[in-house]
Formats: structure tokens, C-alpha cells, sequence
């Protein structure tokens, strides 16, 4: 009897990677996605104030690498405890760090962002926030126990989700910005796994998940429809967008983060559950 089949990390890592260069030249580099980008973040940054949230959400978002940050030590110091071992501990976090890192290197020093007169040619792709959310809450399901993650999983990865989803509609960020800081956050935690599992396999007993595989490909689907979306949907002047047309960018907008949200979530879960490497 074969065993379930799961992503492997010499898979995951250059589909990981290929989104993220996907995300920086369609929708950073280039005319139209840069236009439908800046279309869905003008959407929302004209409609949420009007809820009387954005007070609320904007606190939340002072707060989040505070909150990310104790809930990581926290954990962390629970499982160094409970396993009396380092290993695992240390090489998450150093993931992590990795991903936040590099999420600011790239943002501040390497990548640019073109100015085609209708919006700020001041980068700020990837998103930091979303990026430390991802990278903090994939850190607390790579060194939970195997019996707790079907709990911490989607937990942890939904808090990142809405985080990404609370930058969005406050106006903080893209949603190319925050599809990227999943990306990053997915591609170190997943160095992370590769590392562990050459050592000691991070799931021993692990039961068949067709459905990862099928979410997993749907979410790839929906990410490539938001592009082509993108590109073929009409794009007048920025400040003169039809009411309809708007509605239809914020969605996709929406589609955008959670369409790449969990195509990296899945992408590590595979990795984690996955079998360990071959000495």
C-alpha cells in the first residue's frame, strides 16, 4: 500500500518562488498589474472608513508585531520545555528571522517599484506586517506536536490571514504586498522543515490528504485568475474608476490575499507532513 503523497520541499521552494517573482514583475513592474493593485487598495481605502472600523483595525495592526512576538516566545518556551530540546526551537526561529529579514532587505535596499503617475512609486512590496504574522504563527505550527497541529494550523494561519486581510482594507498595503509577505514567510519556513526532516521526520503517522492537494490546486487556480483578471478587465483613469468596476477590484483584491494565503500555508503543511529525507 503506497503512502500519501505530499508536497516535497525541492518542490515547494521554487513554486514559492516563482509566485513571488510572479507577484514582484506582474503587479510591481508592470503597467496594468500595478494599475489593478492600486485599484483594489483604492477601493478599500475610500469604503472601510466609512464602517467606523478603521480606528479599531489600524490599533490592531500598531499592535500585531508586539502581539506575533509574545505569542512565538511564548510557545517557543512551552515546547523547549516540554521536548528539552533546542533543535527544532532554534532552527524555526531562525527561519523566521530569515523571512522578516529578508522581507526588509528587499522592501528597503533591492527591489523598486516604477512610477506610472497613479499612485506612489515608493516601494513597500513586501508587506513587513504580513510577513511577521505569517512567518511567526508558520514558526508555531512547525514545533507544534503532530496531534496538536490540526488545530494549530488552522489557527495560526488564519490569524495571519486576516492580519493580511486587516492591511488591505485599512490602506497599509497592497495586496501584492501582503501576497508576498506570505510567500516569504512560506519559503524560509519551509528551508526550516527541510533542514528538520533530514534530521527526524516532523510527522511520524500522517493519514492521506487528497484534500490539501485539491485545495492546494485550486488556490493556485484562483491565484492565476486574479492575474489574468487583472490583465484583461478594463483599466480607465485611476481617479475616475466606475462604482462596479471598483467593487469588482476590491474583490479580487480579497481573492488575491487568500488565494496566496493559503497556497502557502498548504504549501509548508505538505512539507511538514511529508516524508523525511534519505540520509
Amino acid at each position: 500500500m503506497k503512502g500519501p503523497r505530499h508536497l516535497k520541499w525541492w518542490w515547494a521552494l521554487p513554486l514559492l518562488g516563482v509566485v513571488g517573482c510572479v507577484e514582484y514583475l506582474f503587479f510591481v513592474r508592470l503597467r496594468p498589474g500595478q494599475w489593478a493593485d492600486e485599484a483594489a487598495f483604492l477601493a478599500w481605502v475610500n469604503w472601510w472608513p466609512r464602517t467606523g472600523l478603521d480606528s479599531p483595525v489600524r490599533a490592531f495592526l500598531d499592535l500585531l508585531p508586539a502581539m506575533c512576538a509574545v505569542i512565538a516566545v511564548l510557545f517557543l518556551i512551552y515546547r523547549v520545555i516540554r521536548d528539552r530540546s533546542f533543535v527544532r526551537a532554534a532552527v524555526a526561529s531562525l527561519a523566521a528571522v530569515a523571512a522578516v529579514g529578508s522581507t526588509q532587505l528587499l522592501k528597503h535596499f533591492v527591489l523598486e517599484r516604477p512610477d506610472f503617475n497613479f499612485g506612489t512609486a515608493m516601494n513597500s512590496f513586501p508587506s513587513g506586517h504580513t510577513t511577521t504574522a505569517a512567518a511567526a504563527m508558520g514558526l508555531m505550527y512547525v514545533i507544534s506536536p503532530p496531534r496538536l497541529r490540526p488545530v494549530v494550523g488552522p489557527f495560526a494561519w488564519g490569524f495571519a490571514t486576516i492580519t493580511g486581510l486587516a492591511t488591505l482594507i485599512s490602506g497599509w498595503h497592497r495586496p501584492s504586498d501582503i501576497a508576498a509577505g506570505f510567500v516569504m514567510a512560506g519559503w524560509w519556513m519551509v528551508i526550516g522543515c527541510a533542514i528538520l526532516q533530514a534530521r527526524q521526520p516532523l510527522a511520524a503517522k500522517v493519514k492521506s490528504t487528497a484534500w490539501s492537494r485539491r485545495a492546494g490546486l485550486l488556490a493556485l487556480l484562483a491565484w492565476a485568475a486574479v492575474i489574468a483578471l487583472s490583465w484583461l478587465l478594463p483599466h480607465p483613469h485611476i481617479k475616475q474608476i466606475p462604482d462596479p468596476l471598483l467593487v469588482l477590484y476590491a474583490g479580487l483584491g480579497i481573492a488575491h490575499i487568500v488565494a496566496s494565503a493559503l497556497l502557502s500555508g498548504l504549501c509548508l503543511r505538505s512539507v511538514v507532513l511529508g516524508p523525511a529525507r534519505r540520509r
